[in-house]
């Protein structure tokens, strides 16, 4: 009977072993809070606030877009990654997605998607563990493409990190159809369509997707870096956030830039 006991103990106690191995408890780096914002045009947008563990306040600190159809948790495998350099970060939903406040996909939907980031910026600089000088925003496909026009109408936008960003859009996401003293509320009225000057970006792409992207290349001012990626085996292209899942490069290069300039 004692062997019987004995066996049964063992087994258990292998099963708890393999089950911890297989599931490793991780300890976080880093704090994250659930929060929502208004943007100036009065929709509700939801949020995940993240500042490290340690660190002297006021933080640096990145925007965080997501890609079309996808939400703020796409961010979630390298949140650890922007909080070891000492970054806090701010992944929202973009309206229509995720936990944001709903809205119809068409009409100006792009026109406006914009202001979404003017209401991060501002929740941010109402935030005393930010520095309100090192604001950056990193974004993937629509989310790059957000990222390039933040760049261009938000001043408090220090640097721009745009991955494969979209560029079939006829908005003025990309400086298309503005024009000065507009007065309608929903578009950013400051600019008109010759002066939409994108500036201080890290562009990254793949190789096949050079042709497409270098347009907006040219329209962006200096500085401006561009890292392009060519993968030895095609199994591994991929484009936005996937590119950084897949190729261990294009992070460190991200994470480079933000240390460098912002």
């Amino acid at each position: 009977m004692k062997q019987t006991y004995f066996l049964i103990a063992l087994v258990a106690s292998f099963a708890i072993i393999g089950w911890i191995l297989i599931n490793p408890s991780e300890e976080l780096n880093y704090f994250s809070e659930e929060v929502s914002f208004l943007t100036p045009d009065n929709k509700m947008i939801s949020a995940t606030w993240y500042t490290p563990l340690k660190g002297q306040t006021p933080f640096k600190t990145v925007i965080l877009v997501h890609e079309f159809n996808g939400d703020r948790h796409d961010w979630d495998p390298f949140i650890s990654g922007f909080i070891e350099r000492g970054y806090a970060a701010l992944s929202y939903d973009i309206r229509g997605f995720g936990s944001s406040q709903n809205v119809p996909k068409s009409g100006d939907f792009y026109d406006v998607i914009i202001k979404d980031v003017e209401g991060a910026v501002s929740w941010l600089l109402n935030n005393p563990d930010v520095q309100s000088d090192s604001i950056g925003i990193v974004g993937g496909q629509l989310g790059g493409t957000i990222a390039y026009a933040a760049s261009a109408y938000i001043d408090e936008i220090k640097v721009s990190i745009v991955i494969s960003p979209a560029v079939e859009i006829d908005s003025i996401l990309l400086g298309k159809g503005i024009s000065g003293g507009l007065d309608d509320p929903n578009v950013p009225p400051l600019l008109g369509e010759d002066n939409f000057k994108p500036h201080s970006i890290l562009f990254q792409f793949l190789d096949t997707q050079r042709i497409n992207i270098q347009p907006l290349i040219d329209q962006a001012e200096e500085p401006k870096m561009v890292r392009l990626y060519r993968p030895e085996s095609p199994a591994v292209r991929a484009a936005g956030l996937s590119l950084l899942h897949r190729d261990l490069r294009a992070f460190g290069d991200l994470l480079r830039y933000l240390d460098e300039n912002l």
